[in-house]
């Protein structure tokens, strides 16, 4: 089929459809991962309850490595390499957001909400794992920088967007109005994006006409793939990458769990209020992250994430040294502001890291593989902070967070700027 929405062709529609991608992947992260924690908070759910129901959401993200090499096996190439993959997921989503107007009373049903979430979550991180996969194997490496601000500006405006308006459908309409609102705009993405083609000439969908590229990887075996990718694994670089992960994991899902049981119950935010600041500082960060693109391709990801990741530690630090302000509302808005703020542009600068160091034809599975480190980290942070809640103080907290970052910002100093080759035995300073 002729048409012009070819991502193979395109620098900007690449931008776009990783940005509208990513805005769809936020959209669960706003309502469950935002909005929800605060609202459960201002019923009387406890912290360790928060933080169990965070950690355990947040597995499929954890998992997803699963669906990389079950990609690179599986192709239906009529349709391009990753994009069948990416198209079902985003209906399940879809679909998935739905099973939320099951739920009577969440504060009362934390089981069913967490398996809920559990589902929804699957079908998220499976789309991401196809258009991470998708993004490195269609963009040179000189754009992925710009590509990864785009992406984090999507991923930040859908969870910003959504956070705010959940907060406010949570409290006033309850939990089907919202999971109806956050089910239409999944739906929104779905249906623009399956008119977006990697190549020319394939289908649009399996019973259109349409037919496979040559540029297309033929399917590997199971057993290929998982050698090829043990050996990339282990060189030196991807080490020192997966244990950054590990870290930003960590970081994110202490972070998560915290800032929002703090906002309400300590500073005392409504479940609204909160949403409202997250949303106007997660879309500041969403630009401040789009902003970064082109400094991460002139600068260096390691650069950069090592510069915001100070920004972080100090930032965590001088919350812990500072209770005497803690009462002083404008302080603890600022504080929480500089929080959000930071999340994407952190995002952009970890995901440019790990990209610089992805093999094509098997990015799928190896960037899944970065981000499931990541969101294990993030899942044991969390349940690390329900763990500690109702045994730490608030300052006792956020220096575990500080601590946290201080690691990943030492084993961001044993990166090394490197260039893995196509021989996947292979890299170069």
């Amino acid at each position: 089929m002729n048409t012009r929405f070819l991502l193979s062709q395109s620098a900007r529609l690449r931008y776009a459809t990783g940005t509208m991608m990513y805005f769809a992947q936020g959209i669960p992260q706003g309502l469950l991962h935002i909005a929800m924690p605060a609202w459960l908070a201002s019923q009387g759910v406890s912290a360790g309850r928060i933080a169990s129901y965070l950690a355990v959401i947040i597995l499929p993200w954890a998992f997803k490595l699963l669906a990389g090499p079950l990609m690179e096996r599986f192709k239906f190439l009529p349709m391009g390499s990753l994009r069948p993959w990416a198209l079902g997921a985003q209906l399940g989503l879809v679909i998935s957001l739905l099973t939320l107007t099951f739920i009577d009373n969440p504060a009362e049903q934390i089981g069913l909400l967490t398996l809920a979430g559990v589902l929804i979550n699957s079908f998220a991180a499976m789309q991401d794992v196809a258009i991470d996969g998708m993004a490195i194997d269609l963009t040179p490496a000189n754009e992925q920088g710009r590509l990864n601000a785009f992406m984090g500006f999507g991923k930040a405006f859908g969870w910003a967007s959504t956070s705010a308006l959940s907060g406010v459908l949570l409290v006033t309409w309850g939990i089907d109005a919202t999971a109806i609102a956050a089910a239409i705009g999944a739906a929104v993405v779905l249906l623009a994006f399956v008119f977006v083609l990697e190549h020319k000439g394939e289908r649009l969908l399996p019973w259109t006409a349409g037919n496979a590229s040559s540029a297309h990887h033929a399917s590997m075996a199971g057993h290929k793939v998982f050698a090829r990718i043990n050996k990339i694994l282990w060189l030196r670089a991807s080490v020192i990458v997966m244990i950054i992960m590990f870290f930003d994991g960590l970081v994110s899902g202490y972070g998560q769990a915290l800032m929002p049981i703090a906002a309400v119950k300590l500073f005392g935010l409504t479940t609204p209020q909160w949403s409202q600041l997250v949303a106007v500082m997660g879309m500041v960060g969403a630009v401040a992250a789009l902003a970064l693109g082109p400094m991460i391709d002139r600068v260096g990801a390691r650069r950069m994430l090592l510069l915001t990741v100070t920004l972080v530690a100090s930032h965590a630090f001088l919350i812990a040294g500072t209770q005497h302000l803690w009462e002083d509302n404008t302080y603890m808005l600022v504080m929480l502001s500089v929080w959000i703020l930071m999340l994407p542009v952190t995002m952009v600068c970890v995901f440019a890291l790990a990209m610089t160091i992805c093999q094509k034809g098997f990015a799928a599975t190896q960037f899944a593989i970065y981000m499931s480190i990541a969101n294990l980290g993030a899942s044991a942070g969390s349940k690390a902070f329900g763990l500690v809640a109702e045994r730490a103080s608030y300052v006792q907290n956020y220096v575990v967070l500080g601590l946290f970052v201080v690691g990943m910002l030492f084993s961001t100093l044993f990166h090394r700027d490197v260039t893995v080759s196509d021989d996947a035995g292979a890299e170069t300073s």
